[in-house]
């Protein structure tokens, strides 16, 4: 139960306030008289460039941004107020209607939540409760990876997968990252841990907005490490097409339900990919130790960079690296030169683990606690 609604009589309550920032004066107006008549909840009406690090209303606990218009000068005046608000006071969105790329765009800016309007006032005040009482808890902002491979076999759904149990192994046995795997062809994430697919990807095709949090939970298979698996499985020569609000309403509910997010991507594009890429918080292009390899790798830096126009900065990581003491072999000095500042750093070869633990449907954390993936990977994107 939220503890923002309660009603207590006691001259110590708790008291909301909602900074209701909006150009509408007439439905500030009405929502302001409507809560007056709410115990323990005050509206304040802002002025959005009333609101600066520096400058801002004092005792606000949420900032509600009526984002009646998403035209240019609209949204470069939310950016200006997203940067410039005060950190640590979360942000909701009312918004009429917001198209996708828009949802990923609230997420680069550490937007809380957002809500489609019209709704009622009482359905907006338990918005604001419900991220409040996630700002109250203490709850780190969302972290979500990305890894995709430069081409097949380089073992990009392996680190993907080390990546997750990084993540979740400070919390386990409580459920805190996410796996998500979007090679919907080839996934093989459950594969590896002997779990059975279970996101019922065709339930959705007709319907998208079906998907709520209970569904997603139904969907989702957890592991004792500590990772929730989200993978589909088609049957040999199943096809079908799906729109991309199933992938990212998934993603987002996902934000919403766990602290960390790893997705396992495929290497070809699907109309989904640009926005689970600008979404993320790193991009990792994973790579083995070849001419090919690095040569693919340093392709698809340079495709990312100019094709998101910067926004997508991807990171490489060099799988399956080994030592060679013989001459005319690669050398980390070559991998430098043809990766530059994008070289993320090197994951040592570890084959007989890897092909043991595949072949036991268990991580190799369970049979070699300590193992070089693991802390190699750890550099690379911490813990």
């Amino acid at each position: 139960m939220l503890q923002v609604f309660n009603r207590s009589t006691k001259k110590d309550r708790r008291i909301l306030q909602i900074g209701f920032v909006t150009q509408n004066t007439a439905t500030g107006a009405q929502l302001k008289d409507f809560i007056a008549k709410r115990d323990g909840v005050l509206v304040q009406l802002i002025a959005s460039a009333n609101v600066t690090e520096a400058k801002s209303p004092k005792g606000i606990g949420v900032f509600v941004y009526d984002l009646d218009d998403v035209g240019e000068s609209s949204l470069k005046e939310f950016d200006r107020f997203m940067t410039q608000r005060p950190q640590d006071i979360p942000v909701i969105v009312l918004a009429p209607h917001v198209e996708d790329a828009l949802v990923r765009w609230f997420m680069r800016l550490r937007v809380a939540d957002w809500v489609k309007s019209p709704l009622s006032p009482g359905e907006l005040i338990a918005a604001c409760g419900r991220v409040m009482s996630l700002n109250d808890s203490g709850r780190q902002e969302i972290k979500c990876m990305a890894f995709v491979g430069a081409r097949g076999g380089v073992g990009a759904s392996t680190i993907a997968l080390h990546a997750a149990i990084i993540q979740a192994r400070s919390a386990a046995p409580t459920v805190t990252t996410c796996l998500v795997d979007l090679d919907l062809e080839q996934g093989s994430c459950a594969d590896y841990l002997d779990l059975q697919p279970n996101w019922q990807i065709d339930e959705l095709i007709a319907d998208p907005t079906r998907l709520d949090s209970h569904m997603l939970e139904t969907m989702t298979v957890n592991h004792p490490t500590g990772v929730a698996v989200l993978s589909a499985q088609r049957k040999f020569g199943e096809q079908f097409t799906f729109s991309e609000e199933i992938v990212t309403r998934t993603l987002d509910l996902a934000s919403q339900k766990y602290q960390s997010l790893v997705v396992d991507l495929p290497r070809h594009g699907e109309s989904w990919t640009r926005a689970v890429l600008l979404g993320s918080s790193d991009v990792y292009i994973v790579t083995d130790f070849t001419v090919p390899g690095l040569k693919s790798a340093r392709r698809m830096v340079t495709d990312f960079t100019a094709h998101y126009a910067g926004e997508v900065k991807p990171k490489v990581i060099i799988n399956k690296y080994e030592k060679s003491f013989f001459s005319g072999h690669l050398s980390t000095n070559e991998a430098k030169e043809l990766l530059g500042p994008s070289l993320a750093g090197y994951v040592t070869m570890e084959s007989k683990l890897v092909r043991e633990a595949i072949d036991r449907g268990v991580p190799t954390t369970a049979i070699k606690t300590r193992n070089k993936i693991i802390t190699d990977l750890v550099k690379i994107i911490g813990t």
